[in-house]
């Protein structure tokens, strides 16, 4: 930084650019070399590289033939002379792979390695949402990693979804030692997030039920959406609601208020970020109506009092239809309870056969 080195590269790079041209300049990190200016006696040479930098970039004629592109975490970083017409005056976002992305990426990924046939990468690409491609390949990576460990030939979309619920969840936790009674409340539990899940219309299709421990859970229920999200009615936010409250409601049902749990804690925060959100920011409060209060430390008392008894009176009627719902299918409700407790992890396919009062063929 105090020999000028920063510079001395930028010069050196541009001068090679333009004696090769046509080319591309291609600079990683820009933000480290690029950032915002500022005033320091501590640093009277810390400018030196993006002076250079923008000095360089002016000194181009249109015909040149020498592009340059710049990649970036932190756009707002950025010194704002760096981003003006003339130098990186394009912004192309690249956001996080829609199910599309994904799908491909994984294809790429799992070329690599070998797997079954039957593997269908959208069915784990659903479930991936928000995932990079960094974070695909270690998936696949991990896959491979357990098809190893249990010495079996390929990876099959068993070793897929382990290796996608351990980065989700968390590994496995088969040393911890829960006793029969903790397991059968935890049974209908997920149970009851199941039942909600699938007998609720706009509910998400559910993808998997585990009373498996796993990092900081007991137990576990995916559900997994048919297409990437890109907005969402009522109507599905309200049935994520009614499926994150079945697990306290099927508790009380089966044990009584007295026997319920702490398990539900992270189900009722869900459902009230959900509530506030449809009142405070998505318009879908016929009290409030189609006005946003994005921050609600600064409303009247008694606007603070509406968005309070909306977001409860939103959170007890998704309540009571949880309850009806699983009052209504109470025997498909313990069927599917007994068969996580004897078998601990179901599938989309096994749930459905239980709750068609099939029998489960022995695995």
């Amino acid at each position: 930084m105090f020999v000028g080195v920063g510079a001395s590269r930028i010069r050196s790079l541009f001068r090679e650019a333009k004696a090769n041209a046509p080319c591309v300049i291609f600079i990683d990190e820009l933000d480290s070399v690029g950032g915002k200016r500022i005033e320091s006696p501590m640093h009277p040479y810390s400018r030196q590289t993006i002076n250079q930098l923008l000095a360089e970039m002016d000194g181009f004629k249109p015909n040149e033939g020498v592009v340059i592109i710049g990649a970036t975490n932190f756009p707002e970083a950025l010194d704002n002379a760096l981003i003006r017409p003339g130098r990186f005056d394009m912004q192309v976002t690249v956001p996080k792979p829609d199910v599309r992305g994904r799908t491909e990426i994984l294809k790429w990924y799992l070329n690599k390695i070998k797997y079954d046939p039957s593997v269908d990468p959208e069915i784990i690409a659903r479930g991936t949402v928000g995932f990079s491609g960094a974070e695909l390949e270690n998936l696949v990576n991990q896959a491979a990693l357990k098809a190893a460990v249990d010495g079996k030939d390929m990876v099959t979309m068993k070793e897929l979804e382990f290796s996608k619920d351990k980065i989700l969840m968390g590994p496995e936790r088969r040393s911890v030692e829960i006793d029969e009674k903790n397991k059968t409340i935890t049974a209908y539990h997920e149970s009851g997030h199941a039942i909600i899940a699938y007998y609720t219309k706009d509910a998400m299709p559910i993808n998997k039920a585990t009373i498996m421990t796993r990092g900081t859970t007991l137990g576990h229920v995916s559900l997994l959406p048919e297409n990437d999200r890109w907005s969402e009615t009522r109507s599905q936010l309200l049935a994520q609601m009614d499926v994150c409250m079945g697990g306290r409601v099927a508790e009380e049902l089966i044990f009584g208020s007295d026997h319920i749990t702490t398990g539900a804690s992270s189900d009722f925060d869900n459902a009230t970020k959900i509530a506030k959100l449809m009142v405070t920011r998505f318009g879908m409060s016929e009290k409030l109506g189609v006005m946003t209060y994005n921050d609600t430390g600064k409303v009247s008392p008694e606007t603070q009092s509406a968005i309070e008894q909306e977001v409860r009176t939103l959170l007890r009627d998704s309540y009571e239809r949880a309850k009806n719902i699983l009052k209504t299918h109470a025997k498909e409700h313990k069927n599917l309870a007994e068969a996580l407790l004897k078998y601990e992890t179901l599938d989309a396919k096994e749930i459905q056969i239980v709750l068609e009062g099939k029998k489960l063929e022995v695995r």
